[in-house]
């Protein structure tokens, strides 16, 4: 972002803004259109992995807390993961994602509700990559195509839109953010825009968009200030940038503090896990391309475009171009773009650092980059025959020999980008373009055809209808366990046992949707005390996990089934019912389910709310409790340890009359205090350690971006 994006090639903002805007609203139409092809043969293809197991159910919980009154940065009925601010992903503070929780809440099949939420980003992806493309000299009907091609090519749809949502959502607004930021650079009063902008990317959730703009800036930038650009202008930029990074800091603080405290520790170089191949960089033209890749599962060839797919027309274009032109006035912004891309495909094909895992997450923003260069060029220059359908047949022909088995299908495809070929080089202008658009739309639905899923990660085929999820309801403040395998939802059941797997034994974060509170749930970064009952991302435990929770603890001397006042427990059948049975003590009836062992014993706890546990002759005559907060008066004549049914988060405070008490973790993860004697009000509280030094530094930037609107507004008058 920065001079040459700048200098060139568009008139600044005397155009027809008008025109552009019709324009992008019809980029962003077909781009949802083509998208929601897939949905008429596969009606939960946008609902895999993540999104089914940990964000959705989420989503649907910050809108019923929202809807409470509350507001939702924490859940109690979620013990691993509760802590929705510090997991980040969730979007908290992106406005626009709030609004579509609630609107997602009013859906009856959670399939639907996932295909809605993905289709308005891919929208704004397109629309976003058309700004874009317009911003460093695309024409209109050219953005339409690069806005189309970026929106629904591989990575976006098969790991942002099926399982990675903020992955989408994030991107979607980074496409926004960078021509903002273009815009401030060329016109002083678009600072707050683009900071808004740029406020907007960073509060969506994904860390790996907010590198690529930081990688964005540090290359572009340097690069303007070099070639003797307008230093002021790129200054403002950099300004722009910054106010929009600090206005997000209540998004982003609350991550950083509680890092510290989660079981996932950076790590300099992360083994090369889904670092990207350069093959896969390379055959961004080749519908289907077998790959091998060290995943999840080890070292496995995987086959489809999931991930390097962008589009057939892409690598023409750019084999046909005419690189001169990058150095005339015009072309000057391109080229910047085109390094600025540079730099992240090579973070994409690194090792993962520190905290950046997987780098392959870094793709989209290579290919939506790589895609607006080709747009510029598309219809600038002549395409060669012999180069054009030399590169479709060779690229056929290399994937083809990666694996024949899959002759048929990649003689077809490499037939059908060949006659697309053959009626792109015969027509110009417009006409290619729309050539090539519905060419790009054919492949695409071709593929999502033969490739409804992503084979790089797992779905479990849960019911899609929300009413499907009814569970017995718990007393206020009891808590149930779920004890299984982490392949267990994996495993292949007879239909009539699906339906009642998911809510006799929820996994992940599907619990919510049962209204139950869980000792349990996913966590991509989960509090080093989960570590104690070997409680893993997906809330998976190992076999000796039911012993640990059921002996005393040395500093409670009770039990945290009791503590955290877990009376139902359902276990996988087999070894790990047996083994609950042996440890769980009296008061237990077991019966079996549908789908596996439950175990339920009466309330026990006499104590309101999530009050789990007192000292001697502790009573409570008054008490009220919110999701984050609870406000009890008591009488303790001896005084003593006082323990909540609640998974402790960096965050919590307590007091007693006022003055403030320390927080303890007990049996691992609960949260504690000691009182003194004597009657008196107990307060605990929530609040995301970082989010008050984030409000601040949100206050302050917020202030100075108020402070140059003014300052502007005083000097044009």
């Amino acid at each position: 972002m920065s001079a040459g994006l700048i200098a060139g090639a568009v008139p600044p903002v005397a155009r027809a803004r008008g025109g552009d805007l019709a324009w992008g609203l019809l980029t962003a139409c077909l781009a949802v259109a083509t998208a929601a092809i897939p949905l008429a043969h596969t009606p939960t293809f946008y609902f895999t992995d993540d999104y089914q197991a940990y964000f959705m159910p989420g989503f649907l919980e910050i809108a019923r807390l929202i809807k409470a009154g509350a507001l939702p940065f924490l859940s109690p009925r979620l013990f691993q993961g509760g802590a929705f601010l510090a997991e980040y992903q969730y979007a908290l503070f992106n406005p626009v994602s709030l609004l579509l929780y609630l609107v997602l809440d009013g859906f009856a099949r959670l399939d639907h509700a996932a295909a809605f939420f993905a289709l308005v980003h891919i929208g704004l992806l397109a629309g976003g990559t058309h700004v874009l493309a317009r911003m460093v000299g695309v024409s209109r009907p050219a953005a339409v195509l690069a806005g189309l091609t970026a929106a629904t090519s591989g990575w976006i749809i098969y790991w942002g839109a099926i399982t990675w949502i903020p992955g989408l959502v994030s991107t979607a607004w980074l496409s926004w953010a960078a021509a903002a930021l273009i815009r401030a650079y060329r016109t002083p009063g678009s600072v707050p825009l683009a900071a808004g902008a740029v406020y907007l990317t960073v509060a969506s959730g994904w860390p790996f968009s907010d590198a690529a703009l930081v990688a964005g800036l540090g290359v572009g930038l340097p690069l303007a200030v070099w070639a003797g650009r307008d230093r002021r202008a790129c200054a403002r930029t950099a300004l722009a940038a910054g106010l929009g990074l600090l206005l997000a800091a209540p998004a982003w603080m609350p991550l950083a503090a509680a890092i510290g405290t989660s079981s996932r520790q950076p790590e300099v170089l992360f083994h090369d896990m889904l670092s990207t191949p350069l093959a896969v960089l390379l055959a961004m033209g080749v519908p289907v391309w077998p790959e091998t890749w060290l995943g999840f599962d080890g070292l496995r060839m995987h086959v489809g475009p999931p991930a390097q797919y962008v589009s057939w027309w892409v690598p023409v274009a750019l084999i046909n171009a005419s690189r001169a032109r990058l150095n005339a006035p015009e072309g000057r912004g391109v080229a910047l773009l085109l390094a600025v891309t540079g730099v992240i495909a090579l973070l994409a094909i690194s090792p993962g650092v520190s905290q950046l895992r997987w780098p392959f997450r870094f793709l989209p923003y290579v290919q939506i980059g790589v895609t607006i260069v080709a747009a510029w060029f598309v219809t600038r220059d002549r395409w060669a025959p012999g180069r054009t359908l030399l590169l479709v047949v060779i690229g056929g022909a290399v994937a083809l020999a990666r694996d024949p088995d899959l002759l048929t299908l990649q003689i077809l495809l490499t037939a059908l980008v060949a006659v697309a070929a053959v009626l792109a080089l015969r027509a110009e202008g417009t006409a290619r373009l729309a050539i090539l658009m519905a060419s790009h739309t054919l492949v695409f639905a071709i593929l999502t055809t033969i490739m409804p899923v992503n084979e790089q990660v797992g779905t479990w085929p849960a019911p899609m209808a929300r009413s499907a999820y009814r569970a017995p309801a718990l007393p206020a403040g009891d808590t149930m366990l779920v004890l299984h395998d982490p392949d267990a939802h994996r495993t292949p059941l007879a239909p009539e046992v699906w339906t009642a797997l998911f809510t006799e034994l929820p996994h992940s974060n599907t619990p919510l949707l049962t209204g139950a509170a869980v000792v349990g749930g996913y966590s991509p970064m989960p509090m080093r005390g989960f570590r104690a009952i070997c409680m893993w991302r997906g809330g998976a435990t190992c076999p000796e996990a039911a012993e640990r929770l059921a002996h005393p603890d040395p500093v409670t001397g009770a039990s945290t089934l009791d503590l955290a006042r877990v009376v139902r427990v359902a276990v996988e059948r087999g070894p790990r019912a047996d083994g609950f049975a042996a440890v769980a003590g009296p008061g237990w009836t077991r019966h079996s389910g549908v789908a596996a062992e439950l175990f339920e014993r009466a309330g026990h706890a006499a104590l309101p709310g999530t009050l789990s546990a007192g000292p001697a002759g502790f009573q409570v005559d008054a008490a009220t409790e919110g999701a984050a907060s609870g406000r009890y008066a008591v009488a303790s004549p001896g005084g003593g340890r006082v323990v909540w049914a609640r998974a402790w988060y960096p965050g919590y405070a307590a007091t007693w009359n006022g003055a403030p008490l320390a927080v303890e973790v007990v049996n691992d993860f609960l949260v504690s205090a000691v009182i003194p004697a004597g009657d008196g009000v107990l307060s605990l509280r929530y609040v995301p350690a970082g989010l008050l030094p984030g409000l601040a530094l949100s206050a302050l930037a917020a202030l100075a971006l108020i402070g140059l609107m003014v300052f502007r507004r005083r000097a044009r008058a």
